[in-house]
């Protein structure tokens, strides 16, 4: 079953680009909310206690900060 993965970003960020990257190379599909554009996805965030991009969220377990092989471990989970 296909994992479902939201990249949590912002507006220049070097990281949210490798996580990209990252996810791109693996084929992985993702909706990306970008936090720059849209405030409210940082209100999403704090929900959770988390007050830092990137956060990716895989199947509802959240990686706040640049963390790929914790990523890499729940796609393939």
């Amino acid at each position: 079953m296909a994992k479902k993965v939201i990249l949590y970003s912002t507006t220049g960020c070097p990281l949210c680009e490798r996580y990209r990257t990252l996810l791109a190379e693996r084929g992985q599909t993702y909706e990306e909310r970008n936090t720059t554009e849209n405030s409210r996805y940082l209100d999403d965030l704090a929900a959770r206690g988390i007050f830092v991009v990137p956060t990716v969220l895989v199947d509802d377990e959240a990686v706040p900060g640049f963390r790929p092989n914790s990523v890499a471990e729940l796609l393939a989970a």
